[in-house]
């Protein structure tokens, strides 16, 4: 079965990438339980095809096709990651206490598909450490979590002016300018952009660091 899914892989990689094509992936995602081999690259070759359609040059009508065209293939690829998304925790083995995928199933994963099924794994990890601690009385690691979520940082870019004022590290921020980009407490950095004062920059050469 394996060898199928490498010919299948194979034979995908070759194909033409286009509308149709992805829609052909999404399509037989949704008819089969398990998640389908698929290029490694096919999300690059999507991104790459999407860019140059975004550069090129059209007018009136055809303008109008040209969009309508990006907005669908934007949609089928969106649909085709949540779908397999979806399945990663469908799929994963039921007896640990976080999403877990058999090695045959991780292997049909692309990068990005990995990325995301590593979050969703310290997403679990981290509920059941705190229930956990919960359930021992673990105070000790409650207050560990309480200190990793204070000390956490985030970059945000300032939409106005905003006077100095004192981050929850005791440390002063500021004063900030409209367009100012400053990495924050998370608390303090939330507040303002639940004011709308700013906005979250995501910058993955951050985030991919996170632990």
């Amino acid at each position: 079965m394996a060898e199928i899914d490498d010919n299948n892989n194979s034979r995908n990689s070759e194909k033409k990438i286009d509308l149709d094509f992805i829609m052909e992936l999404l399509k037989k995602e949704t008819q089969i339980p398990k998640i389908q081999g698929m290029s490694p690259d096919i999300y690059k070759k999507i991104a790459q095809m999407i860019k140059e359609l975004s550069i090129q040059k059209y007018e009136n009508l055809e303008l109008d096709v040209h969009h309508e065209l990006i907005r669908l293939l934007v949609l089928s690829t969106k649909s085709l990651i949540e779908l397999r998304t979806q399945k990663l925790l469908e799929n994963s083995n039921a007896k640990l206490p976080y999403p877990s995928l058999s090695t045959d199933d991780y292997s049909k994963l692309t990068d990005e598909e990995k990325y995301i099924f590593e979050e969703q794994r310290k997403v679990s990890q981290r509920k059941d450490l705190i229930i956990q601690s919960l359930i021992d009385g673990n105070v000790n690691n409650l207050d560990s979590i309480s200190r990793i979520i204070r000390s956490k940082m985030i970059i945000i870019r300032f939409l106005e002016s905003t006077d100095q004022f004192m981050g929850v590290d005791m440390a002063k921020y500021g004063p900030f300018i409209k367009e100012d980009v400053a990495i924050l407490p998370f608390e303090n950095a939330r507040s303002l952009i639940e004011r709308k004062v700013a906005v979250e920059i995501n910058d993955l050469r951050f985030h991919v660091k996170e632990t």
